[in-house]
């Protein structure tokens, strides 16, 4: 109710009496003149806390209330107990804030609801008006519907609460109670000649062709009475028969009794006539034919028995109309994936998950009506719609993160919380609840403080990294990788893993960097948000292509075993944890190094200070841990979607790029000084070339850099240029200062052919 407390619609009440003679509130303004609940008075109205405050101060005043304003609306239910089923009924139907009355008998829930989408007209002033074919205030059922914008409708508010919820958005609850309990009744007319010509319902016809037909064909067409003692007995068992069918309307029970053969002037009396109708009613025992029940409209009756069937076109209608859902092309998998809203979520549904929504819908009526041919042709109808949106639309908002209890908007430096709404395609949310406030989270901090050996630049990096993949900003804008580098029992894998969990399932994939550049790898990350090995053994790949794709958000060619292949984009990350980091071939420029952000993890737990729950303890503190994630995403938004590299990452990359270089590997592993000026062997750069090849045979799956590519690697390496390294003699070109080791000579001696006395001589 706070937001309807912050609002200036409140004032005071007072007891006073009617024309009548009957008890009524009187509203009056919190300053004591008079007010009204016309826009004219508005300027008499005040907030909650005023109201109160006034109310305190006037002795006169009973209680306070408030003009329902425009998009609320106000239900009230009469002398009915919080346990009758109708009050139950409208409670679950509606689920919003509910308080008992100021008598105590009564119901009073307000909620929030889209008066432009209910059946209106406008009056002969130009105001919006609740169509004529509604109550407002149903004499039948003592229910009673204000809605903002449609009345000018005083509220008494007490705080009694039933129920201490939110005003819910309740447009479609409003939209079925004027259907299904404010609806007024249509008279039904009969002919003299009482043929079966009901508006509403073929009642005669039906009451002659149902099980008891020839007993009420005696009573009805013949006015025979021989079965009953009494002509008073016939007339109430007549009256039972018609119920049954009409339910409990007094009116249109005497309407038929009317055209029957049983008429006669004693039921002109009205003592009489409404004791009759009564006694046929109770005879019913509250069983009526389901004609007459409150029933979705996907049921209809047959003409000739009265007996209810689904209408599977209108039952479609109906779930398209009650069930929250998107159908999603998915084209890498070529197929139709469905979604339902649930919980501020889409939820992947699989095709008996949605089934057993569409059997429910029919069972809530009636269990016999249920038939899995009927549902399951409903479900085509739903899928053939046409009305698909992409994969590419869900998750699209990047500002967004989805908690339990909100939809959380960060900028650089906001972050603001606001309702689920069905309309945001979000289908990952953080199974916690965004406060806005930072919580204790001792177990993590002990953790963190480990696992980066107490490098608080590099703990704020992976916060930064842990705040990316909760988000839905693209993991492509970063233009970065995370590897987590160190011995076994570190504890490096437990972040990850902290992650994967945060994301749920379906959200994350464990692969390592060979199965991504293999033929099927890009498949496997299809529609992921965090992708990448939690324990990636030592591996060399002979190029990191698909990598370099994924990472610089470039289109990816994919395709599943005995599918048609697709492109896409990968809008996720890639965290891997390894002891080694691997080698890897092919382009391995600067820049290609520049997307791996190397963390080196040097702390090893013993076995026996090892927790094995430490997960479980972490997860249990999700909230403050998100929350510093989210502070550190701020970070990251502020330099321009740019991780803060700490320089400790910058070293480990320079020493990744030496030891995964062959040509740097090579000279550290293979050459050493020459003796100045000698040039007795046969260890020109064209054969340390051979040479380097087949060292590359033997270290990196055979993948070695052109002569040029060497010449040139080694030069810059040496901070020189190739020509400046070397020196023409008529034996050939020789490095000046360098040669082969020992070892070199006599492992590679026979490579190509040569002799190994000229290879070592």
């Amino acid at each position: 109710m706070q937001e309807l407390m912050d609002m200036k619609i409140w004032m005071l009440w007072r007891w006073a009496t009617d024309k009548n003679g009957k008890s009524t509130k009187q509203p009056f303004a919190a300053g004591g003149g008079p007010t009204g609940t016309d826009d004219k008075w508005s300027h008499t109205w005040v907030t909650y806390n005023e109201a109160v405050k006034a109310k305190e101060h006037n002795p006169v005043a009973a209680g306070i209330g408030f003009k329902i304003p425009k998009g609320y609306y106000f239900i009230d239910i009469d002398h009915k107990p919080l346990t009758d089923p109708f009050v139950q009924m409208l409670l679950e139907r509606f689920n919003s804030y509910t308080e008992r009355s100021v008598s105590g008998n009564g119901i009073h829930i307000y909620g929030k609801c889209d008066f432009e989408k209910l059946p209106t007209y406008v009056d002969k002033n130009g105001n919006p008006r609740l169509d004529k074919a509604y109550y407002m205030k149903n004499p039948n059922n003592h229910l009673e519907l204000y809605v903002g914008g449609l009345t000018n409708r005083f509220a008494a508010y007490t705080g009694y609460v039933i129920l201490n919820e939110q005003l819910k958005e309740s447009t479609a609850a409003i939209l079925l109670t004027l259907d299904k309990n404010m609806r007024k009744s249509k008279k039904a007319r009969y002919s003299a000649k009482r043929d079966c010509e009901r508006i509403n319902f073929d009642i005669v016809c039906n009451l002659r062709k149902q099980k008891n037909g020839d007993k009420f064909k005696k009573l009805y067409d013949d006015g025979d009475i021989s079965g009953y003692g009494s002509h008073s007995e016939a007339d109430a068992a007549l009256c039972a028969m018609i119920a049954f069918r009409t339910g409990p309307d007094p009116a249109a029970i005497d309407e038929i009794f009317r055209s029957s053969a049983l008429y006669r002037e004693k039921w002109e009396r009205d003592d009489y006539r409404e004791a009759t109708i009564n006694a046929g009613i109770n005879a019913c025992h509250g069983t009526f034919h389901k004609s007459r029940m409150e029933h979705p409209y996907f049921i209809k009756f047959h003409e000739q028995t009265g007996e209810p069937y689904v209408s599977v076109p209108l039952l479609a209608k109906y779930v398209r109309e009650h069930l929250r859902y998107v159908l999603v092309r998915d084209n890498g998998k070529q197929g139709l994936l469905k979604y339902v809203y649930e919980n501020g979520c889409y939820r992947l549904y699989a095709d008996n998950m949605l089934m057993g929504i569409i059997k429910q819908y029919i069972a809530d009526y009636d269990e016999e009506l249920v038939r899995m041919g009927i549902v399951s042709e409903t479900l085509q109808h739903i899928t053939t719609d046409l009305n698909y949106v992409s994969q590419d639309e869900l998750n699209a908002d990047e500002d967004l993160i989805n908690f339990r209890n909100g939809l959380l908007r960060i900028t650089a430096d906001n972050a603001i919380l606001a309702p689920h709404s069905p309309d945001i395609l979000s289908t990952i949310q953080i199974p916690c609840n965004w406060s806005g406030r930072e919580t204790p989270t001792p177990v993590f901090d002990r953790y963190m403080h480990t696992l980066t050996d107490g490098d608080k630049a590099i703990e704020h990096l992976l916060l930064e990294f842990i705040g990316v993949c909760i988000s839905n900003i693209k993991g492509w804008r970063m233009k970065k990788a995370l590897f987590l580098v160190g011995d076994g029992d570190t504890g490096k894998s437990q972040l990850k893993s902290l992650v994967e969990r945060l994301l749920g399932k379906g959200n994350f994939i464990g692969i390592d960097l060979k199965e991504i550049e293999a033929r099927f790898g890009t498949g496997a990350i299809y529609g992921t948000r965090l992708a990448g090995s939690s324990d990636m053994s030592f591996l060399s790949v002979d190029e990191l292509k698909t990598f370099k794709k994924i990472t610089g958000g470039d289109s990816l060619y994919a395709e599943f075993k005995g599918q048609q292949a697709f492109e896409f984009t990968y809008n996720g990350l890639l965290w891997f944890c390894m002891n080694r980091l691997p080698k890897f071939g092919g382009d391995d420029g600067k820049w290609v190094y520049d997307r791996i952000m190397v963390v080196r993890c040097p702390n090893v737990i013993p076995k026996d200070k090892q927790d094995k729950t430490l997960l479980d303890k972490m997860y249990a503190e999700r909230d403050g841990i998100v929350y510093k994630a989210v502070m550190a995403l701020q970070t990251v938004i502020a330099n321009g979607y740019s991780f803060s590299e700490p320089d400790s990452v910058s070293l480990a990359r320079e020493q990744y790029m030496s030891e995964n270089n062959t040509v740097i590997s090579f000279y550290e592993e293979c050459m050493c000084k020459r003796s100045e000026g000698k040039f007795n062997d046969s260890a020109t750069t064209s054969r340390i070339y051979d040479v380097y090849r087949a060292w590359c045979h033997d270290n990196n799956n055979g993948f070695a850099k052109t002569a040029k590519e060497f010449r040139e690697t080694l030069a810059s390496h040496l901070g020189c240029t190739f020509k400046e390294m070397t020196v023409h003699t008529n034996k050939g070109t020789y490095y000046k200062n360098l040669t082969l080791t020992i070892e070199a000579k006599e492992q590679y001696k026979k490579a190509y052919g040569y002799d190994s006395t000229d290879f070592l001589s």
